[in-house]
């Protein structure tokens, strides 16, 4: 007996007329989508049956996602450069399409002109409300997350309304039509009172409203949970790049320095095999708390670099991820003074307060002008400032050429 779950029906924007409610049951179920369509156009020509369950559909059915392209182009669609779901309707589309409405209006034609005809003012407020509800929500399915992504606030939320003259046109000729929908409900029913068409008139713009911004919540949801989601795969990359930086390319430069000692270069290489091994898979690294950890980090750093580090520490703490974060920042100040500031000992101070973790590297060596220091080096602004920044702490350096230099490291508790 198979457990697999069956896949949840989707909207492919790409393929839709609409909004893509027949071309995604069409994959779900794998039937053809011209047979769905039919059937929807003559579901909607009964009473504007089908038009309800088609605007419920498209309600519950999220879009589908997008499929991976080139890189180039990809990044541009994270980036909200590209429109989302854009639809290149072939003219063998646009005749069937017509074809469809044709033989919906004849069918309803026929009805109409039956003994199962709506009363006028029915037909009218559907035709009216299915009419302004389409523009509003294809319009919610095909806004620019690219606001969404950098903004803040109300702006931030207002953004894809504003986006393009012909989204608020959209909107407002949708609007306009929902609002006529409800004056020919009002206008049909003479026989009531002032009150009770002063509560039927509230009541159904509420409603209107409500149907009109339901999709844009979503969308925006959806939008702001992607942005969460690409913030955190950013962050990890980065993280993934600075450890790369600390660890592996540290020690293919030691590597090749001895390049003409086997026995050191396969120590070396060893070494930093255990050391990916256990950033991969989560091994401990058999380091509980702050100073033990810089201890540890010290004792590499000394049989790497050949240098002296001295450690002072006042208090400690518990090594969680975010205090891990200032331990690696420290090692790899402690590694550019080893490696490029020419003194023969570096300090290290480490305080654990109940409000502040504190964390000093400072050398007496060359010093540097930090203003000189590339975008794209890692070492001091991915490695260091970033790294401490992502936790929530901050990363002060203080150096000038021939003056040492000092590595500040705070991290709020």
């Amino acid at each position: 007996m198979s457990t697999e779950l069956q896949p949840r029906s989707t909207r492919p924007l790409n393929a839709a007329w609409v909004g893509g409610v027949c071309a995604g049951l069409a994959d779900h179920l794998g039937w053809s989508v011209l047979l769905l369509r039919v059937v929807a156009v003559v579901l909607a020509a009964i009473g504007l049956v089908g038009v309800a369950i088609y605007f419920a559909l498209w309600l519950v059915m999220p879009p589908s996602a997008e499929q991976r392209s080139a890189p180039g182009l990809e990044a541009n669609t994270r980036k909200g450069l590209r429109p989302r779901g854009s639809v290149n309707l072939t003219p063998v589309d646009l005749g069937m399409a017509s074809a469809l409405g044709l033989l919906g209006v004849g069918l309803l034609w026929m009805l109409q002109a039956s003994v199962f005809a709506l009363p006028a003012w029915v037909l009218l407020a559907g035709l009216l409300a299915a009419a302004g509800l389409g523009l509003i929500w294809w319009q919610a399915d095909h806004l620019s997350t690219k606001e969404l992504r950098r903004g803040s606030g109300w702006r931030r939320l207002l953004a894809p309304l504003m986006a393009h003259w012909t989204t608020l046109v959209t909107i407002g000729v949708g609007l306009v039509a929902v609002t006529a929908a409800v004056a020919v409900i009002v206008v049909a029913q003479p026989a009531l009172g002032e009150v009770a068409r002063t509560l039927l008139v509230l009541g159904l713009a509420v409603v209107g409203l409500l149907l009109a911004v339901l999709p844009w919540i979503l969308s925006v949801r959806q939008a702001l949970a992607q942005a969460r989601d690409d913030a955190l795969v950013a962050d990890a990359r980065a993280d993934m790049a600075a450890h790369l930086h600390d660890s592996v390319l540290q020690t293919l430069a030691l590597i090749q320095r001895r390049a003409g000692d086997p026995k050191a270069v396969t120590a070396l290489a060893r070494r930093q095999e255990r050391e990916l091994r256990q950033w991969l898979y989560g091994e401990s690294l058999g380091s509980a708390t702050l100073s033990e950890a810089l201890s540890a980090e010290i004792i590499d750093v000394e049989d790497r670099h050949g240098v002296d580090v001295e450690l002072v520490s006042v208090g400690d703490c518990e090594l969680t991820p975010d205090v891990t974060a200032v331990v690696k920042a420290a090692r790899e100040a402690m590694v550019n003074a080893a490696k490029h500031s020419g003194a023969e000992r570096i300090d290290v101070y480490a305080e654990a307060d109940p409000d502040l973790l504190s964390v000093y590297v400072r050398d007496r060596g060359t010093g540097f002008d930090l203003a000189d220091v590339e975008d794209d080096r890692m070492g001091v602004r991915g490695s260091i400032i970033e790294r401490v920044k992502r936790v929530g702490g901050r990363a002060i350096i203080r150096t000038a050429p021939g003056e040492g230099t000092e590595v500040r490291l705070e991290l709020p508790r």
